[in-house]
């Protein structure tokens, strides 16, 4: 398989699993029923942003890199490539690393409850798989960024019509009628 094969595909899987990166880190990762007697029970749920808030920050992060590499210059996109990984990494390392940060995310919630009167409110935690399945999009994104620096520099690259038009050399910015017959005047092909 060519890598220039490997461009859209690779784009678009980025964004998909940024995508669904920041879509998991919003779900409810956890929730304990705190129930006192004389005082009505509360449910209380914790999100991945509520534990790791830098989580959804960093998908966004990933969704964006991905935009920027089909914007982006050959050398450019190995840097978008490398910092997709790195990005990655260190969301997986948070999210793995820090576990203690979902517990404490919850405690905090539950003693916010108007339910809580006190002792530990986690006991009967229950936990969903959102926090999985955050961290395979966040590896899958990583590898998404390996290829990315591999393989980006072999890319297409916009025309240079989408350069700024001071970018442009000074023959192809579009001549006016005052330059046309300014050049006629002086002697030259104004067509060439």
């Amino acid at each position: 398989m060519r890598s220039r094969r490997l461009y859209v595909p690779v784009v678009l899987a980025t964004v998909a699993v940024g995508g669904l990166a920041f879509f998991a880190v919003a779900r409810h990762w956890a929730s304990v029923r705190i129930a006192t007697d004389g005082l009505p029970s509360d449910s209380v749920s914790v999100t991945g942003a509520d534990a790791y808030p830098l989580a959804s920050a960093l998908a966004l992060v990933v969704i964006t890199s991905a935009l920027a590499i089909l914007a982006s210059s050959p050398r450019i996109r190995r840097g978008v490539g490398v910092l997709i990984v790195l990005v990655s990494i260190g969301a997986v390392v948070a999210i793995l690393d820090g576990r203690d940060g979902l517990q404490d995310a919850l405690r905090s919630a539950a003693e916010e409850s108007p339910a809580y009167t006190g002792g530990d409110a986690t006991g009967g935690a229950t936990y969903t798989a959102w926090d999985l399945v955050a961290v395979v999009a966040f590896v899958l994104s990583a590898l998404l960024g390996a290829v990315t620096a591999r393989f980006g520099h072999t890319w297409p690259t916009m025309s240079s019509r989408y350069d700024a038009p001071a970018a442009r050399p000074a023959a192809e910015r579009g001549a006016t009628d005052a330059d046309m017959w300014k050049a006629m005047d002086e002697g030259h092909d104004p067509t060439q």
